[in-house]
This record gives C-alpha cells, sequence and structure tokens, in this order.
C-alpha cells in the first residue's frame, strides 16, 4: 500500500497526522469512560502500527491516563481527543477516525470493525447495523490483561 495516504488533525488544527497504511481495525466503544471522557454515546477508535503514522504539532498534545496503563492524548489547545495507547503494546496505537480530514473512510478491512462494551452502552442508545457486537472487549482490542479484569469488574 505504497500509495495509502490519508490526514487529520483537531480541531483547531495544532496537532496533524498522516497515516501512511490502513488502520488494522475500527471499533466502536460502549463503555462509560468513552461515553464521559467524549461525551457522546461512542468513541471511535483505529488500531494502527505506530511505524504507520507520522505526527506533528506534538508539543500541542497533553495526556490523560485513564489507567496505570492506559492513555489518551488530545490537543492542549481545543481539547480534540485524537490518539490513545496501551503502554503493553509499544508497536500498536489508537488514532480517532473521525479526525481525518473530510470525514473519508478510514481503509480499514470490512470485516475489521466491531462495536464493543455493548455491555454497557447508555440503555437508551440503539445499535441498528449489522456489526459484530461484543458485550466487552473485541479479540483484537489493544488493552492488557489487567484493563480487561477492570472493565469486567467495573
Amino acid at each position: 500500500m505504497a500509495d495509502f495516504f490519508k490526514t487529520g488533525g483537531c480541531h483547531c488544527g495544532r496537532v496533524r497526522y498522516e497515516i501512511l497504511s490502513a488502520p488494522l481495525s475500527v471499533q466502536h466503544c460502549h463503555c462509560s469512560q468513552c461515553r464521559k471522557g467524549f461525551a457522546t454515546l461512542s468513541a471511535q477508535g483505529a488500531v494502527i502500527g505506530r511505524q504507520h503514522i507520522r505526527i506533528t504539532g506534538e508539543e500541542f498534545l497533553t495526556c490523560y491516563r485513564t489507567s496505570a496503563s492506559f492513555e489518551y492524548r488530545f490537543c492542549a489547545t481545543c481539547g480534540s481527543r485524537i490518539f490513545a495507547y496501551e503502554d503493553s503494546e509499544p508497536n500498536l496505537m489508537y488514532f480517532m477516525p473521525a479526525t481525518l480530514d473530510g470525514g473519508v473512510h478510514p481503509g480499514h478491512p470490512p470485516d475489521g470493525e466491531s462495536h464493543i462494551h455493548v455491555g454497557s452502552k447508555a440503555v437508551w442508545e440503539r445499535l441498528a447495523d449489522d456489526l459484530p457486537k461484543f458485550e466487552a472487549a473485541s479479540p483484537d482490542e489493544i488493552v492488557s490483561d489487567l484493563m480487561r479484569q477492570a472493565s469486567e469488574d467495573g
């Protein structure tokens, strides 16, 4: 995929990124942390190899740890959440595909998209599509066993 190239960034434009290959998957997360943190019913994260993304404006990023091993990075100026990292996955990361320019499709494979943590979705939210739905984490979610246990307990 040498010709694969898409761009994105935060709302104010201080943080920009380029993805150089298709993400491995996209997950629509319905957990209570994502609902609160993104102030929406679900949050979308695209899993990509860290070597396949170039970030500029990193000096404008700040971080928020939702657990001992999971960190979101967002623009300190406009507050857009753009990236997420799991400490136990040094070669992978998430980018938030809603921040791609022009609302383009992230390019993930058709069978690489799912809803996760539907067991804790808002009671009034309706999932009317035919994507796979997982009560908790999906099999390819990049979270540690510690995070998985915490989500099952909480």
